[in-house]
C-alpha cells in the first residue's frame, strides 16, 4: 500500500501556514494550555513532528470533550475543528467557537459546504484536527475510523498527523459534567504521506493502526478496529 512515513520537513504541495495567527486564538489557546496545567501533569510529546508549514490534518483518538482544546493547545500553528453541528444551536456559543478555528459537521449527513470549507481551509495552509471515529470512545478503547477522512486525505493531498490523548477520559469521563484533576499526555506522531488512489479503507486503516501504536506506546495498549477480529474484545489498560 503506497502510505510512506515521513519527516515534518518534508515538503507538500499547498499554501504556506498563514503567517500570523489571530490574537483571539492565541488568548484563547494559551489559557487552555494554563488551565490543563493547573488541573493536571500535562506531557507533551512529538512537538518537533509537526510541520512549520503548509496543510495538514491531525487525527486523533476522542475519549473526552476536552479533546479539541488539548490538542489545539498543544500544537504551535493554528489548527481548524470539525465540532458536531449541535454545538452552534446556541448562537452564542456558535459564534465564539467560530471565531477560534470551529465549523460545524453533521456527521449522520455531511454537506457539500463542509467539505469544502475543510478543503479551503487546507488549501490555505491550515492545520485540520479531525477525531476519524466520529464519536467519543464509550469504553477509552480505540472505534472504526469513518470513511469520511479518506476523502478529505484523497482530494487534499495533505500529510496525515496521527495523534493520541491519554488521560483526558478520566479528567471529564463521559459521565461528568466537571473536570478533575487528572494526568495528561499528548502524543504528535510523524507524518503519514498518502498517494491519492490509495483506496479508501486502507487510508482509514494506515491512520487507526498509527494512532493504535502511539497509544500501546506510551502505555495505553490498543488495536484498530479494523485490525481487529468481529468477536475479538479490545485490549484492556492494567491497573
Amino acid at each position: 500500500m503506497p502510505v510512506v512515513s515521513g519527516h515534518a520537513s518534508r515538503g507538500v504541495s499547498g499554501a504556506p501556514a498563514p503567517s500570523r495567527t489571530s490574537l483571539l486564538y492565541r488568548v484563547c489557546r494559551n489559557a487552555a494550555h494554563v488551565l490543563f496545567r493547573l488541573t493536571g501533569r500535562v506531557r507533551i510529546i512529538g512537538h518537533e513532528n509537526v510541520p512549520e508549514s503548509g496543510p495538514l490534518i491531525v487525527a486523533c483518538n476522542h475519549v473526552s470533550y476536552l479533546d479539541p482544546p488539548l490538542v489545539g493547545s498543544s500544537i504551535h500553528r493554528e489548527c481548524r475543528f470539525m465540532a458536531r453541528a449541535s454545538l452552534f444551536r446556541n448562537r452564542l456559543f456558535g459564534g465564539f467557537i467560530s471565531r477560534i478555528g470551529a465549523y460545524p459537521m453533521d456527521r449522520d449527513k455531511p454537506t457539500r459546504d463542509m467539505v469544502r470549507q475543510t478543503l479551503r481551509f487546507l488549501e490555505q495552509g491550515y492545520i485540520v484536527v479531525m477525531f476519524p471515529e466520529g464519536t467519543r470512545s464509550s469504553n477509552g478503547q480505540l472505534g472504526p475510523g469513518e470513511s469520511g477522512i479518506a476523502l478529505f486525505v484523497r482530494q487534499s493531498g495533505a500529510p496525515v498527523l496521527p495523534a493520541a490523548v491519554i488521560g483526558p477520559e478520566r479528567m471529564l469521563p463521559r459521565s461528568s459534567r466537571f473536570p478533575r484533576p487528572a494526568r495528561l499526555t499528548v502524543i504528535l506522531g510523524r507524518p503519514i504521506y498518502i498517494t491519492p488512489d490509495t483506496p479508501r479503507a486502507d487510508i482509514v486503516r494506515a491512520i487507526m493502526r498509527a494512532i493504535a501504536e502511539l497509544l500501546t506506546e506510551h502505555g495505553a495498549p490498543a488495536i484498530a478496529a479494523e485490525d481487529r477480529a468481529p468477536e475479538e474484545p479490545a485490549p484492556t489498560a492494567g491497573p
